[in-house]
């Protein structure tokens, strides 16, 4: 059960971080143009130099193997879960539910995690997570927000700075090409960035939405109960039949899919103005609430896998 432990401890220290970003914006050091700009230094920045650092170095021919083999139960993952997602809740106005469901906040949360609680050499597994998922929320996760098939645009996956960083990493990894001295450290201090910004920025999230009134909604307690409780379920039900000789990617998958809601259903649901006060509020309430049900995802994991 060591692993637990980590996670619980890992999961306080990031409830601490996201409090010191909830109180930032609520004293008014920071304002909701500054929790996105910090949003943006994630995404664009600390993100994709975590994604970059992963894979900066040889990988066995052991763990690209082991690559190929979690790329196909991912596929499954996604694919299953969006036929859940769909079978439970098929009202037009539970789309945002659904959404809750189907995406991960992998990028945000699951890479940072994985990489405290798992080592450095989750990573590459979790940064494959991370290559599915990008491309499920940027072609079937926009047209489930926007309603519109030509929001669905492959030209934004080929900028999209996580699929830069996973595609430059690969080759570093496949040529064992290393970067100079100077540049690799700042690629790993940017890295190491990355945790407490995404807390922070989670904390913000938090402190912009009317908890009050969105406690009211039936439709809050489903989108939370679909992410953190159905969600891993789902993929804690597929990895029962994959041998233990693969644990560190059963991990991985179960860590990332019981991460909170993708913090792309709040920027979706702003742009296409599709209630984005209750998008907010269910990122910040989901991330909130996993601290607690991550750890116990994980205990379970570990129960019924004999560790």
């Amino acid at each position: 059960m060591t692993i637990v432990r980590i996670i619980f401890g890992q999961t306080a220290i990031m409830f601490l971080i996201m409090l010191v970003g909830f109180l930032c914006f609520r004293v008014g050091l920071v304002d909701e143009s500054g929790s996105q700009q910090i949003s943006n230094i994630v995404i664009y920045i600390s993100n994709p130099a975590l994604l970059l650092n992963s894979f900066i170095g040889n990988l066995k021919a052991s763990q690209m193997i082991d690559g190929l083999y979690a790329l196909i139960i991912l596929t499954v993952m996604m694919l299953a879960t969006i036929a859940v997602a769909k079978l439970i809740f098929r009202k037009p106005e539970q789309m945002l539910i659904r959404f809750a469901l189907i995406f991960a906040n992998l990028g945000f949360i699951g890479l940072p995690l994985s990489k405290a609680v798992l080592g450095t050499g989750s990573i590459f597994y979790m940064s494959i997570f991370v290559g599915v998922s990008n491309f499920s929320l940027w072609t079937y996760g926009i047209y489930m927000v926007s309603g519109d098939r030509r929001t669905i645009q492959l030209k934004r996956l080929a900028v999209n700075p996580a699929i830069l960083a996973l595609i430059f990493g690969l080759l570093f990894a496949l040529t064992g090409v290393k970067l100079p001295s100077v540049l690799g450290t700042a690629v790993s201090d940017l890295a190491d960035m990355n945790l407490p910004l995404v807390m922070i920025a989670m904390g913000c999230y938090l402190a912009q939405g009317d908890v009050r009134s969105a406690l009211k909604s039936k439709a809050l307690y489903q989108a939370v109960g679909a992410r953190l409780i159905i969600a891993p379920l789902i993929v804690l039900a597929i990895l029962q039949f994959i041998p233990n000789q693969f644990m560190m990617v059963k991990e991985v998958i179960l860590l990332g899919q019981a991460t909170p809601v993708a913090a792309l259903m709040a920027i979706f649901s702003n742009t296409f103005h599709k209630n984005s006060l209750f998008s907010t509020t269910v990122v910040g309430l989901t991330t909130l609430c996993s601290l607690v049900t991550i750890p116990l995802f994980m205990g379970l994991a570990q129960w019924l896998w004999h560790l």
